[in-house]
């Protein structure tokens, strides 16, 4: 299969494959596309986390004290967080 993850999402372990798929160790694009499909798909408050050997890439994340959604993966020594918060 090519990664682990930590994922109950279909949905969302589809957002992260496809966008890996798009934008092959492009981790600044890739953070900011699943964000923003994330939002498209699913509404407001998404935050996107990639942490790769060469560092991480973040968008402002939103938390609070209520429902934690999240999908985790890695990816080829690539981890890859896609989470919503609220």
């Amino acid at each position: 299969m090519g990664y682990d993850d930590n994922c109950k999402s279909d949905k969302l372990r589809e957002i992260i494959l496809e966008t890996v798929g798009l934008y092959p160790h492009q981790y600044s694009y890739q953070a900011k596309h699943m964000k923003q499909v994330a939002e498209q798909r699913f509404g407001n408050w998404w935050s996107a986390v990639i942490i790769s050997e060469r560092g991480g890439y973040g968008m402002s994340a939103i938390y609070d004290q209520f429902q934690n959604t999240s999908c985790e993966l890695m990816l080829f020594d690539t981890f890859y967080w896609l989470g919503r918060t609220c």
